[in-house]
């Protein structure tokens, strides 16, 4: 009961999810319409204390239901955490789970989707927008943030900058200035993979291509890429945003996974559903996640594993990473590791791994 009531108290202030506004926006705007009737109409006191009466109740019950007051909202990562030349900004899309009650026995979900940037220096929100399922972020390219569009049978791309979040190239004009990029692209996102400021795709035309930012150039290194991605990341989702190189071959990637895995260390852990979220193959390190125990709410531990000395280098407590996501996302970036724990963003210092903050990703805000 305390978990729903401080839901419900903190769903009762903007969050930038869309939704949830409107329905906010609605019940604001009514109570200060109904306030000025008053003001300026004058009604008998019995008739003010009935209009207040419905307009609580029936704005407490469109809150309950609309707008998600007190209610669970489970949150998934559904890409990378991307960030800018300097890192100093993180941004990632986000799913919330809405429970929308049972019918004939199956659970209806209802999704929303989020982009959302954290800014890593003061762990407070740089900006946020509402987005969908029709929507992928490709990653930080041509100098802003890369978002793919499926638009019936066809693909589109417009470019955000990644410090406001507007629009660099809307989708007309990203179309008008790379159409013959357009021409070729498909309406999913699966084919397309970023890698080292170029971007690797397979048209629609079934042919292969390189767009380093102004040129398309047939190039058959893409179907390679392209199938590498996504092998690598049926394992490790979201490991080209941390390690940007050219990989040939995805075998070496998952070879080195199942031998972290296999360490007597690891194997401590077989029964708590230890996973792989990254690794550095010239390093010879590894990140793992598991449950401390087999509940749901368990808290999940983060270690970093080290191949070459067969040790442990460090372990960390990152909290509750719910069902949606199930495992951490992990960025690793040049001084900490960015992580996607579910409801949760959090910033470890590489060296220390001192928390530096935790972001809120329900509540567009840090934790305090």
């Amino acid at each position: 009961m305390i978990n729903f009531f401080q839901r419900y108290i903190d769903s009762w202030r903007f969050n930038g999810w869309f939704v949830h506004d409107i329905f906010l926006g609605i019940i604001i705007a009514v109570g200060l319409l109904l306030l000025l009737y008053v003001l300026f109409k004058r009604p008998r006191k019995g008739v003010i204390i009935i209009i207040f009466i419905i307009y609580a109740f029936l704005g407490n019950l469109l809150m309950i239901a609309f707008g998600l007051a007190g209610r669970s909202f489970p949150i998934n990562s559904v890409s990378p955490i991307y960030t800018d030349d300097v890192q100093k900004v993180a941004v990632q899309m986000v799913e919330g789970s809405e429970n929308n009650g049972t019918t004939n026995g199956i659970t209806q979900i209802i999704s929303h989707h989020q982009i959302v940037a954290i800014n890593l220096q003061t762990g407070e929100k740089q900006w946020a927008k509402s987005s969908s399922s029709k929507e992928t972020l490709i990653g930080y390219f041509m100098g802003g943030l890369l978002v793919h569009h499926r638009d019936g049978e066809n693909g589109k791309f417009s470019l955000l900058d990644i410090h406001t979040g507007n629009e660099k190239l809307s989708e007309k004009e990203f179309t008008k200035k790379h159409k013959q990029l357009i021409d070729v692209l498909e309406n999913g996102s699966h084919n397309i993979v970023l890698l080292q400021n170029n971007l690797y795709l397979e048209g629609v035309d079934g042919k292969f291509y390189r767009f380093d930012g102004k040129k398309l150039s047939e190039d058959n290194k893409a179907e390679k890429y392209i199938s590498t991605k996504f092998f690598v990341e049926s394992d490790i989702p979201g490991y080209f945003a941390s390690h940007n190189q050219p990989l040939e071959d995805y075998d070496a990637v998952r070879e080195f996974s199942n031998n972290v895995l296999a360490e007597p260390a690891i194997q401590t852990y077989k029964n708590l559903e230890p996973a792989i979220v990254d690794v550095d193959l010239q390093q010879q390190t590894a990140i793992v996640s598991y449950r401390q125990t087999k509940r749901e709410s368990a808290d999940s531990i983060v270690l970093s594993y080290d191949m070459k000395n067969h040790r442990m280098m460090w372990e960390e407590n990152i909290g509750v990473v719910n069902t949606e996501q199930k495992n951490p996302g992990v960025r690793t970036l040049e001084n900490y590791y960015a992580i996607q724990a579910g409801d949760e963003f959090l910033l470890l210092d590489k060296d220390t791994k001192k928390e530096m903050f935790r972001y809120l990703l329900r509540w567009n805000r840090p934790a305090r």
